[in-house]
C-alpha cells in the first residue's frame, strides 16, 4: 500500500514538472549537435510569431515534398496560405530591426502571394512536378525572409 502510495506521489510530480522541463529545455542554447537535427524546436525560436507559424506549415509541406510526398501539400495547401496571409498582414518584430527591411517586406508578401497561386495549382490538379517547383520557389523566398530577419539563423528546412 505504502509503495502504491509513493508510486502514484512521483507519477502526479513527473506529470506535473514534464511541462516545466520541456520548456526548460526549450530555452538551453543549442549544441552542435541539435543545431544538426534539422527539426522545429532546434530553429523556431524567433520573435515573429506569424513567421514560425508560417514555418511551421512550411516545414510540414516541404520536407514530404522533397521526398516525392505531395499528399501532405495537397491536404494542408489551405493552411501554407492562411498562414502567409497571417504572416503578410502581421507587423514585423522590432527586434531584431532587419525583420523590418524592405527586403524581408518582399518577401514576405511574395510567400503569400505565392502560396495563394499553389493552392490554385493543387485545386487545378497539376502535375506533381509543377507542384514541386511552386513549393521550392515559396521555400526559397521564405529563406530570404527567414535569414534576412536573423531571426533562426537560417538552416536547410
Amino acid at each position: 500500500m505504502t509503495r502504491q502510495l509513493v508510486n502514484r506521489l512521483l507519477l502526479a510530480i513527473v506529470l506535473v514538472s514534464a511541462p516545466a522541463i520541456l520548456q526548460a529545455q526549450e530555452m538551453k542554447p543549442k549544441s552542435d549537435s541539435s543545431a544538426k537535427m534539422g527539426s522545429m524546436a532546434d530553429h523556431m525560436m524567433g520573435p515573429w510569431k506569424e513567421l514560425n507559424a508560417f514555418h511551421m506549415v512550411m516545414e510540414a509541406t516541404w520536407h514530404p515534398a522533397s521526398k516525392n510526398d505531395l499528399a501532405p501539400l495537397r491536404a494542408k495547401v489551405r493552411d501554407l496560405v492562411t498562414a502567409s496571409e497571417s504572416w503578410s498582414a502581421s507587423k514585423a518584430p522590432a527586434m531584431p530591426a532587419s525583420c523590418g527591411s524592405e527586403a524581408v517586406r518582399k518577401a514576405v508578401t511574395t510567400v503569400a502571394e505565392s502560396s495563394k497561386a499553389l493552392a490554385a495549382l493543387v485545386a487545378s490538379s497539376a502535375d506533381d512536378a509543377k507542384l514541386k517547383e511552386s513549393l521550392k520557389a515559396i521555400h526559397d523566398t521564405f529563406e530570404v525572409a527567414e535569414k534576412g530577419c536573423a531571426a533562426h539563423g537560417g538552416h536547410g528546412a
